[in-house]
């Protein structure tokens, strides 16, 4: 398994990926709305891709979700489905957490602690 650590900023977001034992840790900080959906996406797919046992998704930073950016996350969860299931939830902000209730989605992204 590579170097993952790096940081990618795009406007008001910054994904974060760091390499824990044999699993990936993606942070999403700020806002994931339109303007900052495909760099979000493009970076998940990105590390799923790879051949880290596990990525963990934490999305505690995220301040603001917009409908687009929910629909980014329902995207990578379900791409993450396609590749294996290595996807698990570790935090998310109270809107991401009101959107995941909201929408019924908690059977697509696991929690781990």
């Amino acid at each position: 398994m590579g170097n993952w650590d790096r940081t990618r900023k795009d406007g008001p977001l910054t994904v974060q990926v760091e390499q824990a034992g044999d699993a990936l840790m993606v942070s999403a900080i700020g806002e994931l709305s339109r303007s900052t959906a495909e760099t979000f996406e493009a970076e998940l797919r990105l590390v799923i891709s790879g051949d880290a046992s596990t990525v963990i998704l934490d999305l505690g930073g995220v301040g603001f979700i917009d409908p687009t950016g929910m629909r980014s996350v329902v995207r990578i969860a379900n791409h993450s489905l396609r590749a294996g299931g290595r996807l698990r939830l570790r935090h998310a902000s109270a809107p991401v957490q009101q959107g995941i209730e909201w929408g019924g989605l908690e059977h697509l992204l696991p929690l781990v602690d």
